[in-house]
């Protein structure tokens, strides 16, 4: 994650708190699933897993809820029943093993990317639901520099944005009336991961801390016959799970982050590394409480107005260039950009596709 992350929430806005009580396991081993998106019948985030499985209590009007998770087939929950639900691994179908000649030492990467963005007070909810193509240039060695960037970048984009806000309820195709998206922010490890020494002496999932200095990170760890992913909850170690920036504070724009997870999912394989050339999937989801002055004033809110966010990222297509021929490609970007959408993308939300039909059909209607 990016120092611009931080600055990027100062213009954001707005959601809701929460308390511990059913539980999400994978139906194949029964460990924790974590970082888990949580929807209403509206269509509107109100909750994420924690590291132990755990989600928040949440209101009997929000029921059926959906649950979504990277890696995992989506789940409905009809009623609330204080119980321990399963989530279905997806099975992937895989492409054989490139072997790449040394000269392309430049990773293309085409990613599908869905967004979901929500914030509500205690009686108004703003949601953006947004769909991406994107591509990155990944060296993957330390003498492949080819003069371009390698951050991810937006080659097109579907946006949505449903209003229920102030008595109105409103639905908007028009890109310029959201926010910058996330994904600009968010951006896929692109490092080596190595397995560690913990997990290789266990047979199940195993958790293990990494202390890169004055912040600690819990990473979890989960393997099956296909894949190998590793979760990082970047929250692990700070004080009551909570974070609040303090330059956040100085602008009138106080949040306090409670949930920050990065999930990865990788072709698993018996090297004991994980590359990006391996990389299936990730995703990203936030939470934050709003509790500064401009945040409550702008949905006119007396209370803590909560952000919701959630990223996932598909790898569509992988190509492998030479210098020159990246350099080319990133200079040259595609304005004729198809959307792709992996077989192993579980479908929209009953909620988000009707927003996503009603917006269509009023864009539709307009024209």
């Amino acid at each position: 994650m990016k120092h611009t992350f931080i600055l990027f929430l100062s213009t954001l806005l707005y959601f809701c708190p929460i308390e511990a009580q059913e539980r999400v396991v994978d139906a194949t081993d029964h460990s924790p699933v974590s970082a888990a998106s949580i929807f209403d019948a509206s269509g509107n985030m109100v909750g994420f897993t924690w590291s132990d499985g755990v989600f928040s209590e949440i209101p009997t009007t929000a029921y059926p809820v959906t649950i979504r998770c990277m890696g995992y087939e989506q789940l409905v929950i009809e009623r609330p029943e204080n119980k321990t639900w399963e989530m279905t691994p997806i099975a992937y179908e895989m492409e054989e093993v490139v072997i790449v000649p040394v000269k392309r030492n430049i990773l293309k990467q085409t990613f599908y990317v869905r967004e979901y963005f929500s914030m509500s007070s205690e009686t108004d909810t703003v949601t953006f639901f947004s769909e991406h193509m994107a591509d990155r240039f990944v060296p993957t060695s330390k003498d492949a520099k080819f003069g371009g960037n390698s951050e991810l970048r937006i080659l097109e984009s579907r946006q949505y944005g449903h209003y229920q806000l102030f008595g109105q309820d409103s639905i908007t195709t028009d890109p310029e009336s959201m926010f910058p998206s996330m994904t600009t922010i968010f951006e896929p490890i692109d490092k080596e991961i190595p397995v560690p020494k913990s997990f290789k002496e266990q047979e199940n999932t195993t958790k293990f801390h990494e202390v890169p200095g004055k912040s600690g990170m819990e990473l979890i760890a989960k393997q099956n016959d296909q894949t190998f992913t590793i979760s990082v909850d970047a929250l692990a170690d700070t004080k009551d799970h909570k974070i609040s920036p303090w330059p956040l504070k100085l602008l009138g724009f106080t949040m306090e982050f409670n949930q920050i997870y990065v999930t990865q999912a990788y072709r698993v394989n018996d090297k004991g590394v994980y590359q990006p050339k391996d990389l299936l999937e990730t995703s990203y989801v936030m939470q934050a409480d709003g509790r500064g002055k401009y945040l409550r004033k702008a949905l006119k809110s007396d209370k803590p107005v909560v952000i919701r966010c959630m990223v996932e990222m598909y790898i569509v297509d992988r190509d492998y260039f030479t210098k020159e021929e990246a350099k080319a490609a990133y200079k040259n970007k595609p304005t004729d950009v198809k959307f792709e959408i992996p077989s192993t993308v579980p479908p929209l939300n009953e909620a988000t596709r009707r927003m996503v039909e009603r917006a269509n059909e009023e864009a539709k209607n307009k024209n």
